[in-house]
């Protein structure tokens, strides 16, 4: 398992850290740390804009970020399941960065830290976290820190956001490469939207094919809940009618405490797929917990040749 891991000074990339480092994945990982120096705006002296001295900066701040981040690669490489650290101090902007590294390393995972618990912040979430998880084509964790601050980040409650498609058994494969501890629940949420747009004379006419959805989602728990089971986890699982699905999403989320929410990254059609589905950008932004968005490179690699094609053939 390759994770890169976005480092900083900040409080919230700390428990990012330990986050990452505690995850209990059953394969040995290997860490591509990466600290990003960003360059500097131009400094306005009241007359005129003239730049700073951009080579003392950078070299001053490259020194800085390399120092922090190989106090970070000691700590992980003196534990038992990390295979290997790589330390990366690119410059440049940190969004274009990290997605530049985590395509080069081939990462598995991408985790970064969130910003904190205020409803401002929730929906700012931060603008590095926020187009890192929109844009990169692989699995993205951003961890939430917790209320607490004493308080270590810890995996008791995990919620799994079903919605019927393909991202649903990646989500049940993540799953299988976690050893999780036996009294840690597993709580497998599917939520149908009630579709209260129809018009009435419309209701009668889809309400075949709402209770064939109903019955579809019934059978997709239960085959979900079984599964799980067999691995020994404890499982519980809601089907929940709602106007809203990002919002019942993160409001089972907050009334069960959950620590983790995992989604996958797609509602429908293609841009979607290569953007992130309103569903899950909204459970990102608004979910009290650390949020995890499952992908599939090469699902992801598809759409983007599959845009550029009809960005041809329209011109």
């Amino acid at each position: 398992m390759r994770i890169l891991l976005a480092v900083d000074s900040s409080s919230y990339s700390q428990q990012a850290v330990e986050f990452a480092t505690r995850l209990p994945l059953r394969k040995p990982i290997d860490f591509d740390l990466v600290s990003v120096v960003a360059p500097p705006m131009l400094v306005d002296t009241g007359g005129m804009s003239m730049p700073m001295d951009f080579g003392s900066f950078l070299e001053i701040e490259t020194d800085r970020n390399r120092e922090a981040i190989e106090a970070v690669a000691s700590d992980l490489t003196s534990q038992d399941h990390v295979h290997s650290v790589h330390t990366h101090v690119p410059i440049g902007p940190p969004t274009s960065s990290l997605l530049d590294v985590a395509e080069e390393s081939g990462a598995d995972l991408i985790v970064l830290g969130a910003i904190g618990h205020s409803a401002i912040e929730r929906v700012l979430l931060g603008s590095v976290s926020d187009y890192v998880a929109t844009h990169a084509d692989t699995s993205t964790l951003v961890v939430r820190p917790t209320s607490e601050a004493d308080v270590e980040p810890d995996l008791q409650k995990i919620m799994l956001a079903l919605s019927g498609r393909p991202e649903d058994e990646r989500m049940l494969a993540w799953l299988r490469e976690l050893k999780l501890r036996p009294n840690v629940e597993v709580h497998l949420v599917r939520v149908l939207d009630r579709f209260s747009f129809y018009r009435q004379d419309l209701r009668q006419q889809a309400s075949v094919a709402w209770q064939a959805q109903y019955e579809q989602a019934q059978a997709q728990i239960l085959d979900f809940e079984t599964k799980l089971q067999e691995f020994g986890l404890n499982t519980e699982s809601h089907l929940v009618e709602s106007d809203h699905v990002g919002e019942a999403l993160v409001e089972y989320g907050r009334r069960h405490g959950c620590d983790l929410a995992v989604t996958g990254d797609s509602d429908s059609g293609l841009l979607t797929r290569v953007f992130l589905g309103s569903t899950s950008r909204y459970v990102l932004r608004h979910a009290d917990c650390s949020v995890l968005i499952i992908r599939d490179r090469e699902d992801r690699a598809k759409a983007h040749r599959q845009i550029a094609e009809q960005s041809l053939a329209g011109t």
